[in-house]
């Protein structure tokens, strides 16, 4: 049974509130403490304490920083002490992944070039311990996604090194771009620019909690203070049952009837491009006999306004069809298998814990089959028989 980590920012989404809920749901301190030595950063220490805001209880975390001794960090600094650290691997990608989205936010919204763009000397290694820590904390859940609930921002100003700024800042306007956000809730900084880079690396989904079983609850308390609500986040953990639930879409659909083929296969581009997992054409014969083309995709429900707005200004039509729907989904993984004509990646299709299906990516197949002068069906062979067997149990 998959697992998936559902995030709920309901009072705010910060590094130490996800660390703290995540530590709450669970994961070992101690074997977080491990993962994080492998800094060889000095000078800060983790306190993760149980205490109550608002009539709820849940883990505080604060990263303690020495005063002196650490300086501002550039991302190539922050690049250089990820590579040098002993880390497991999807952390150390997941981290500099968070790393680059952060430091990209800040170099636009300051006009400064990327390598110009720094953290200040001690809220470095906050976000350092809190970024790594979040990520290696996901790790040792062993989940199999991440989803999140939309995201509240706030209203209001906040102080910070560079002054007086709106809520919610521009970092982190600039991070949760395409992000379903909730309502202002609360006045002031309820997400900070460490949370939202945290949730915009990690999330694959935003929106509701996903059908399943619920088998465990951590909540962590951030620092701040909101009149009636507690600056709080939940981590959910759902089991989801063969992911036979589905997960929740959006088909789109319309009818075009004054259109070329040409300018077809552009709307159809332009609509992938805007974010439609998938999208299709079906012939079909409207009023008066007339020939009519049925354009369909399918889109995660984050995706409604990107891809309508990109029917709309292609002039295709005057209006779409919206329709919700689940879409039950095998667990899908990518590995790459050696055959006489290089490696090949296959995609793997699981099911229940068995190999359903393993198709060689059609574009290697043609690169390879060009390299070496074999036919593109050699190559396939080739790669779907070193492929995973089918029915063969899935150890990923």
């Amino acid at each position: 049974m998959a697992k998936v980590l559902y995030i709920d920012p309901f009072g705010g989404a910060a590094g130490d509130m996800l660390l703290g809920a995540l530590l709450d749901l669970g994961v070992s301190q101690e074997r977080l403490q491990e993962v994080l030595a492998g800094l060889r950063l000095e000078g800060w220490r983790l306190e993760a304490t149980r205490d109550r805001q608002q009539g709820l209880t849940g883990i505080r975390v604060a990263v303690r920083v020495e005063e002196a001794g650490h300086p501002a960090r550039h991302l190539l600094d922050v690049e250089r002490l990820l590579a040098d650290a002993s880390l497991p691997e999807r952390v150390r990608e997941r981290s500099l992944a968070a790393f680059r989205r952060l430091f990209e936010a800040e170099a636009e919204v300051h006009g400064v070039p990327l390598e110009r763009a720094h953290l200040h000397e001690l809220s470095a290694v906050d976000a350092v311990v809190d970024i790594v820590g979040v990520c290696a904390a996901v790790e040792l859940l062993g989940v199999g996604r991440v989803a999140c609930a939309p995201v509240p921002v706030g209203s209001g100003t906040v102080q910070t090194a560079h002054g007086l700024l709106p809520v919610p800042p521009p970092a982190v306007a600039r991070l949760l771009l395409g992000v379903p956000l909730a309502a202002h809730a609360a006045e002031g900084e309820m997400t900070t620019p460490t949370g939202a880079t945290l949730l915009v690396t990690l999330v694959e989904r935003f929106g509701p909690l996903p059908a399943g079983k619920l088998v465990g609850v951590g909540v962590g308390l951030g620092a701040r203070e909101f009149a009636g609500l507690p600056n709080v986040l939940r981590a959910l953990l759902v089991e989801e049952e063969g992911r036979l639930a589905g997960r929740p879409m959006v088909v789109l659909e319309t009818t075009v009837d004054d259109i070329t083929g040409e300018a077809l296969g552009a709307l159809l581009e332009r609509v992938r491009e805007a974010g439609a997992l998938d999208a299709w054409c079906l012939p079909g014969t409207g009023r008066k006999g007339r020939p009519v083309v049925e354009l369909r995709a399918v889109l995660d429900p984050s995706q409604v306004a990107a891809v309508t707005a990109a029917v709309f200004e292609e002039g295709a039509t005057l209006g779409v069809r919206l329709v919700e729907c689940t879409r039950p989904e095998l667990d899908r993984h990518t590995v790459e298998v050696l055959t006489p004509f290089g490696a090949i990646p296959v995609k793997v299709g699981v099911f229940a814990g068995r190999v359903v299906s393993a198709k060689p990516e059609h574009d290697a197949v043609l690169a390879a089959a060009r390299r070496s002068g074999a036919s593109a069906a050699a190559v396939a062979d080739a790669a779907r028989a070193a492929a995973p067997r089918l029915g063969a149990g899935w150890e990923g």
